[in-house]
């Protein structure tokens, strides 16, 4: 039996269409569009997966579209991960999109030069994990698109995938090395099992969905669509939120909202980090630059809008669940971070950008206080430790030693801040900071984050968080210690002594003759000998309130 083509939404009125019947719907509803007629016939072309047919788009191409420019509508919409090669094959000539191969031919030719209605030919991106999709000329029209050379008129709805655990409809696909299929999880289910957040992707509406690092973008997609839609109806907020991932996780999404805001207000960002400069010097200059583009990056990223539509409760809600995130800044930046906003808003509304400047302010300084407590507190820097710990632990960096693992954090710190650990002039500054001992705190809090992450793990096993949160304190009152013993010896097995202490105090390890099943556990999880951590454990109590 032939699989069922799911439905689709026409992308001029938003009417539900079917792939059979989107050449007529499409012809009717560009008739009736109000757009200008071209001054050649625009062709229609219909792309679907060349062997995941469920997944389709209709194109409306102006006489003068280039290859090229089919090919990045279909990368940004459909297929781009890692900025692999593509290739056209039309009546036996490949046109590769390599500038190196000019045997293959080019994208530079005009579509209409190649193809007419009734022309089919075949698209390949990447050559190692190749998405191949199939597309045919179905018809031609005299309306062409507003102003690109291209412009999406139809796709495919979302497909509807079960969930592996209640059968409802999935959300998440949660990859794992030793298996070969993902699995697919509804958030409730997905949160209810023991899941990694970095294996975790949403399932995406393209036929590339789970090949490579394809993760779909709907802020690029939203170039090639008709006005009035928005990043967030193509892919919805609650799908773009992924369960337990930070807000800076996803590198690429955030170099191309940043090049978004740059392509929308760069100039007046500019003409008001200059105006900083001028009125409180150089570092506060920097200073108001990192946070207005942090701001906005995040106002896009979040809620898809461009400065023009901000409005109170979203910029209250970025302050505080985004903004304050920021993983590393200067000390004195929470306290300055909302006085540079409210002056950047106003600087905007004199620009003519917004005209609600009174308005934001106002929501601006009512949530500072929020802000900056949720700015400096210790969770903050517990999880963003916890982060790196993962990351380097994937990167193979021995994080059991603690040079290496620090060496690797003070990289990746510095990437998060924007600096070139490759000049020599920031590396002798990194050098004077370490001798000077001023990232010493940094050393510790890396070390503390590092025993309670292998505590949370081992803790996993347990149906409830009684033993972890007893872990928890343990180390909390052992972090407050004057004599900071946590600073010395190995990690590991202070890890391994406080899950041994922690489940000895819920009577869960009793003293006495025989062996416990639970404690042979620790001891087998944490790679040291049950008489060394209960020793450990013993030790450990000296430093622990009486």
């Amino acid at each position: 039996m032939t699989p069922k083509v799911p439905p689709g939404t026409c992308l001029l009125c938003r009417a539900p269409v079917t792939k059979r019947k989107a050449l007529k719907h499409a012809m009717e509803c560009l008739q009736a569009s109000g757009w200008p007629t071209g001054k050649k016939p625009s062709l229609l072309i219909m792309i679907q997966g060349l062997h995941k047919k469920s997944y389709w788009l209709v194109v409306l191409a102006r006489h003068d579209a280039r290859l090229g420019d089919l090919d990045q509508l279909i990368r940004d919409v459909w297929v781009e991960c890692c900025g692999h090669l593509s290739s056209f094959e039309i009546d036996g000539v490949l046109y590769d999109s390599d500038d190196d191969m000019p045997s293959t031919g080019a994208m530079e030719v005009p579509l209409s030069d190649l193809v007419s209605p009734g022309s089919t030919f075949i698209y390949d991106y990447d050559f190692g994990s190749v998405t191949s999709l199939a597309l045919k000329v179905i018809g031609e029209t005299p309306i062409a698109p507003l102003k690109d050379p291209l412009c999406l008129i139809a796709r495919n709805n979302r497909p509807t995938i079960p969930c592996d655990l209640c059968g409802g409809e999935a959300a998440f696909t949660l990859g794992d090395i030793y298996e070969e299929n993902p699995r697919y999880y509804c958030r409730e289910c997905l949160l209810s099992t023991d899941y990694d957040p970095y294996c975790v992707g949403i399932i995406s509406n393209s036929p590339r969905d789970g090949v490579c690092g394809y993760v779909e973008d709907a802020i690029t997609a939203l170039h090639w669509y008709p006005p009035g839609w928005s990043a967030d109806e193509i892919v919805p907020e609650e799908l773009s939120e992924i369960p337990g991932m930070t807000a800076f996780d996803d590198e690429a999404e955030v170099e191309v909202a940043i090049y978004t805001i740059i392509q929308d207000i760069g100039p007046d960002i500019d003409a008001f980090v200059e105006a900083e400069k001028a009125a409180y010097g150089e570092e506060a200059g920097a200073m108001a630059g990192d946070t207005v583009v942090a701001f906005c990056t995040f106002m896009l990223l979040a809620y898809g809008v461009k400065i023009d539509a901000w409005d109170a409760p979203s910029v209250q809600e970025c302050l505080i669940e985004h903004l304050s995130q920021n993983p590393i800044y200067p000390e004195d930046w929470p306290m300055n971070a909302v006085p540079i906003l409210c002056r950047f808003l106003t600087h905007m509304e004199a620009s003519g950008h917004l005209t609600n400047a009174s308005e934001l302010i106002a929501a601006l300084k009512k949530a500072e206080p929020v802000f900056q407590k949720e700015a400096t507190s210790p969770e903050k820097s517990l999880a963003l430790f916890k982060h790196l710990l993962k990351k380097a632990e994937k990167a193979g960096v021995n994080t059991n030693d603690m040079n290496a693992f620090f060496n690797f954090a003070i990289r990746e710190f510095a990437g998060m801040a924007g600096v070139d650990l490759e000049d020599e002039e920031v590396q002798k500054e990194l050098s004077n900071l370490l001798v000077g001992g001023i990232l010493e705190v940094d050393a510790e809090d890396l070390r503390v984050a590092m025993i309670l992450a292998r505590c949370e793990d081992f803790c996993k096993r347990f149906k409830d968080d009684t033993i972890l949160e007893h872990c928890r304190r343990i180390v909390r009152d052992l972090s407050e210690h004057p004599a900071a013993p946590l600073s010395r010896g190995d990690a590991v097995l202070w890890s391994a002594a406080i899950v041994y202490a922690a489940c000895q105090d819920e009577d869960l390890i009793r003293t006495g003759r025989g062996t416990s099943s639970l404690g042979e556990e620790i001891s087998s999880f944490f790679g040291f000998e049950r008489p060394s951590i209960r020793n450990k454990a013993r030790a450990m109590r000296a430093f622990l309130p009486g």
